[in-house]
């Protein structure tokens, strides 16, 4: 229940629920003071439950939604900002077990797209319309889906922030996540191009040669060639085996992405003379040398992060005049799964050969690699590049 005296009285009295105040003029709007009643030793209570505003109204729904609270037992902290409600939500998500590479994503998007635009507002003085404005502020600058990310990281912190009673309402949670801007499409390689770029990464001028040729002919993530080690190779079988992945905990990204691949010639090739630069380098390097096992590495053994495979994957894109700006890595593995759908291989043979537990994985991820009539990975890839080599 809440009703106010409305006569022309510079003090106007108010009770909202069962507290009594009153509303009075202050500076340029109105202030309302409620009491909040008496302590154990019957006496009334010091202190008071105070909001300002612009208006009477305003005041008045202010005093109401904070004596809500009040009932419900929220701890209203004044000083108690955006920023805090992200970090604590931030350093318990830390402790959750999510992957680091999750958990780099949330900071970078808090720490740049969240916090120096809103973290600095009052928790309970945010809106659902700040939360909008920001959201449509940072929209062309955000794809969909990092927008969405950066939108739960705040639903998140202030439903963790209600649980322990700092809010009572969760404002974000009222508006909608706009779209952000269209996020850059994937593209493969034409025939040409993956040939040209075959050819270069084929010499023994490049090092990092022999991952371009494999991930070319034989659609691994970037993840997995990150992670392949050399007992899982069989050169004589002309076989990879892909058991783990760059994720959290070295799990492949689905059960079905642990498979057996067959190498096509020039993948054989490249990964023998690979090999044996590797084990002198080993020798080289001495006891410096960390043996991971690892089929793609460092010259000293040390795994390559994603950030050293694009760096190195430019080079060899330059050395064979292709734009390294318009290229990264995992675009090797759409060239991949296009190579095979030019050449009519089904798409269910694709969707084997790539990992995936069904058809529609396939045509939702590469749909754009993807002819409309979707034979196994390296029969075809040896044709495929014969065929090229004979009619150039």
């Amino acid at each position: 229940m809440t009703s106010i005296d409305t006569r022309r009285d510079p003090l106007a009295k108010i009770l909202v629920g069962t507290y009594e105040g009153s509303i009075y003029e202050e500076g340029d709007g109105y202030t309302g003071a409620l009491s909040l009643g008496f302590g154990p030793d019957g006496k009334r209570k010091r202190k008071r439950l105070k909001r300002k505003g612009r208006t009477k109204t305003e005041v008045k729904d202010k005093l109401k939604e904070a004596v809500e609270e009040l009932d419900k037992g929220v701890k209203t902290d004044r000083n108690y900002y955006v920023r805090d409600a992200v970090e604590e939500f931030l350093a318990a998500f830390a402790k959750s077990g999510k992957s680091p590479k999750t958990n780099e994503v949330y900071r970078s998007l808090a720490d740049h797209q969240l916090i120096p635009f809103i973290g600095r507002t009052r928790l309970k003085e945010l809106t659902a319309d700040d939360v909008e404005t920001w959201l449509n502020g940072r929209a062309e600058h955000l794809t969909s889906s990092s927008l969405g990310i950066v939108h739960s990281i705040l639903k998140r912190s202030i439903r963790r922030a209600a649980r322990h009673d700092r809010i009572g309402r969760n404002v974000a949670e009222l508006v909608d996540t706009p779209d952000g801007k269209p996020a850059r499409k994937s593209r493969s390689l034409s025939l040409v191009q993956a040939s040209t770029l075959l050819e270069e990464a084929s010499k023994p001028m490049h090092r990092f040669g022999a991952y371009v040729v494999l991930a070319i002919v034989s659609g691994l993530r970037t993840e997995e060639l990150r992670t392949l080690k050399w007992s899982d190779v069989d050169l004589d079988k002309a076989t990879v085996y892909v058991l783990r992945a760059d994720r959290h905990k070295g799990e492949t990204k689905t059960a079905l992405s642990r498979r057996g691949l067959g190498i096509a010639d020039m993948g054989v090739e490249v990964l023998r003379s690979h090999k044996t630069r590797q084990g002198a380098e080993k020798l080289k390097a001495g006891e410096a040398y960390q043996d991971n096992d690892l089929v793609f590495c460092h010259e000293d053994g040390r795994p390559y992060t994603a950030q050293h495979v694009r760096h190195r994957f430019r080079r060899v894109l330059t050395a064979a005049d292709l734009n390294p700006t318009e290229w990264c890595p995992r675009e090797l593995r759409h060239t991949f799964v296009s190579l095979m759908s030019d050449h009519d291989v089904p798409i269910e043979k694709i969707s084997i050969l790539v990992g995936h537990s069904s058809t529609k994985i396939t045509e939702t991820v590469y749909r754009h690699q993807l002819k409309p009539e979707i034979r196994d990975g390296a029969e075809h890839m040896n044709d495929i590049f014969t065929r090229k080599t004979k009619s150039a």
